[in-house]
């Protein structure tokens, strides 16, 4: 029997969630243990766990059982797992200790300690744990590159009962039928897993993005928080509730989905979320413009962002301002039912102008119940802009003369006058940066001779007029904007 090359990144994910869920198995079983004997180290009964699901995947392979057992061990390898000598046949009827394993058609025992556990601290471990599972079992089943229907079969009954009450996030709506492959819930999403980063390193991104000063110290304050509410879990504490979705407000071009992005990898590296993946939308993601397709359209997006963060842009737009026969009223209910749901591992951010979110935010008690957390960004002054210029030339081998530096702070300086809600902020810098290397390009095709440090360089004479930015529809201050009457 062969079988494909493992997927070394998935692997080291779930290496690294099962190691996370050992310490607050630990605690569980010590909170509920009333047996006589000392309870069981955590990280022993996920290991048994892990066994007893890989055995039974293994075994309903068709092959040998010499060919069982030579991938069983491959798969313990994989996970450090330690491998038991002439694992197959399995016993019939199975004999796992109860304190240890459980029968493959009942609710895993791992996940029992962590509801219970969740239930007691406001934590989303279960689930978690569910995902992890499930995406291990698929590991062992695809492996071969066939899925068979006695394979499929088993998936599906695996599916059941990890999600007794039809709460899978990867296969909702969807249920496979006999010897279907069944897609993990990182294949059924538009969004690949990265592996988890350590939160020193995302703190560090914090600290280098480009101004922000009050949303970066917003954000550390929650992290911090967040922090603290671990400590108290993985000891045994009780966890203060909190809401975990969020308002962004501000105008465009400020770093509002930067930070989104950001902020779910923070969620997944504190084990807030599962995947930690950020799925952008907007209103045309969510509502339809014909009835009973409202509702879907949300559940699709919602399926999506299981595990992460969904990041809605210019949300007050759900309010439909008068629309006649609009259905944003039926996608915020909609969202606000998955939101609970599955609160337990899925954030919810909306965003958009600061006057406009406060009038959608108040549209509805239970957006005014689930956010309570508003954090405001900032427009980037002239100098900011110049340092976010900068970025757009690092990245792409561009610098900077002085003179074309400080041309630039003048621009930036003259645009800054004209601004309003629809100042691009960012995105001016952008536009900016687009135009100004387009400018180089015509300015140094022609010269005889082309070096590296030609290429490199952007002079005064390539930064972009005003009457060039005129031309291209960039807002002006009104005494230089010859447009205007």
């Amino acid at each position: 029997m062969s079988f494909l090359p493992n997927n070394p990144r998935l692997i080291a994910s779930l290496k690294k969630t099962f190691a996370d869920l050992a310490t607050a198995l630990d605690v569980s079983i010590r909170n509920v243990w009333r047996g006589a004997d000392r309870p069981p180290d955590g990280k022993m009964v996920l290991a048994n766990q892990l066994l007893s699901v890989a055995r039974q995947f293994v075994d309903v392979r068709n092959c040998s059982i010499e060919e069982k057992q030579s991938y069983f061990e491959t798969v313990c390898g994989w996970f450090d797992l330690e491998c038991e000598e002439n694992a197959f046949p399995l016993p019939a009827p199975l004999s796992f200790n109860p304190n240890i394993s459980q029968r493959f058609d009942r609710t895993p025992v791992v996940i029992s300690y962590l509801e219970e556990y969740d239930r007691r601290c406001g934590f989303n471990y279960a689930d978690r744990t569910r995902h992890a599972l499930f995406q291990f079992a698929n590991l062992v089943i695809k492996s071969d590159g066939t899925v068979t229907s006695s394979e499929a079969a088993a998936l599906l009954q695996f599916k059941t009962t990890l999600y007794p009450h039809g709460g899978d996030p990867s296969v909702e709506d969807n249920t496979p039928k006999s010897g279907e492959i069944i897609a993990t819930p990182t294949e059924t999403s538009p969004v690949e897993d990265d592996a988890s980063r350590p939160l020193e390193e995302l703190l560090k991104e914090l600290d280098g993005l480009v101004g922000l000063h009050r949303v970066k110290t917003d954000v550390r304050q929650l992290i911090n928080f967040l922090k603290v509410q671990k400590m108290r879990e993985e000891k045994g504490m009780l966890a203060a509730p909190i809401s975990r979705h969020l308002v962004f407000y501000g105008n465009p071009g400020t770093g509002k989905t930067t930070m989104a992005r950001l902020l779910a990898q923070v969620y997944r590296s504190l084990q807030i979320l599962s995947r930690g993946h950020l799925i952008e939308s907007d209103r045309g993601d969510l509502v339809a413009g014909y009835v009973g397709q409202t509702a879907l359209k949300v559940k699709e997006v919602v399926r999506q962002a299981l595990g992460g963060v969904l990041f809605i842009d210019e949300a007050y737009a759900l309010n439909g301002e008068g629309r006649g026969n609009d259905f944003g009223q039926e996608a915020v209910e909609t969202l606000l039912k998955l939101m609970e749901d599955h609160r337990h591992d899925f954030v919810v951010i909306v965003a958009g102008y600061t006057e406009k979110m406060e009038e959608f935010i108040s549209s509805n008690p239970g957006l005014r119940s689930r956010f309570t957390k508003f954090l405001h960004f900032e427009d980037y002054t002239p100098e900011q802009l110049i340092e976010i210029f900068k970025g757009f030339c690092a990245k792409a081998s561009f610098k900077l003369s002085s003179e074309a530096e400080q041309r630039l702070l003048e621009l930036f300086k003259l645009l800054s006058l004209a601004r309003d809600e629809s100042f691009g902020n960012a995105r001016t810098a952008r536009n900016l940066f687009e135009m100004t290397i387009s400018k180089q390009a015509n300015r140094i095709v022609t010269l005889p001779n082309i070096n590296e440090e030609v290429l490199a360089t952007i002079d005064e004479a390539d930064i972009p007029t005003v009457e060039e930015l005129r031309s291209s529809g960039v807002r002006l201050p009104p005494e230089l904007d010859a447009s205007r009457p």
